[in-house]
């Protein structure tokens, strides 16, 4: 009998022990799941906001108030942004330059066009008037009209320039497109 009921307790003593184990693993188990979830928010809202990074748009930073390992990884995202925002502006900016010296290269092109001719017509009508040639009054009578039709383009040209230079910003408004298209 009392080898039997030593028996019977070392087995409730065995039961209780793995209860109590079984117990502590759980509660370990939830415990990490906590813990790991608490962990790995910033690194999800780390990895949301550089999905969402995009070139030529406003970023957000994030706001991290830790100075762990996240917070340097935050520290260092933030400061890429402020980065990437100057470079996005200077991009800009370098389109916009390399724009207007396209524009200029061909403005420059369109005026050197008729300048050449009208240079030599002019020396050819000089060098006429020079030696005495007889047919001169004849000559600067045809050249004349065609070297004014050529300056009046040119000066056509350099207000064309000048008006687009100074285009206003645009002005965007509502439209109803159904009664445009009706």
């Amino acid at each position: 009998g009392q080898q039997r009921d030593f028996e019977l307790q070392i087995q409730e003593f065995i039961v209780a022990i793995v209860n109590v184990f079984i117990l502590l693993l759980g509660i370990s188990i939830i415990f990490s799941l906590i813990v790991s979830n608490w962990l790995t928010s910033p690194l999800r809202l780390l990895k949301q906001k550089v999905d969402s990074l995009k070139i030529a748009s406003e970023n957000q930073q994030i706001d991290y108030a830790g100075s762990d390992e996240i917070g340097l990884i935050v520290k260092a995202y933030n400061q890429k942004i402020g980065e990437l925002q100057e470079a996005s502006i200077q991009l800009a900016k370098n389109e916009r330059e390399s724009a207007w010296r396209e524009m200029a290269k061909q403005v420059a092109h369109e005026i050197k066009n008729p300048l050449t001719p009208m240079k030599l017509s002019i020396q050819h009508l000089l060098r006429n008037l020079e030696n005495g040639h007889p047919q001169t009054l004849e000559q600067v009578q045809k050249a004349l009209p065609s070297l004014i039709e050529q300056i009046d383009g040119l000066a056509a040209m350099a207000n064309e320039f000048a008006q687009f230079a100074k285009l206003p910003d645009p002005q965007f408004e509502p439209l109803d497109l159904k009664n445009l298209v009706e």
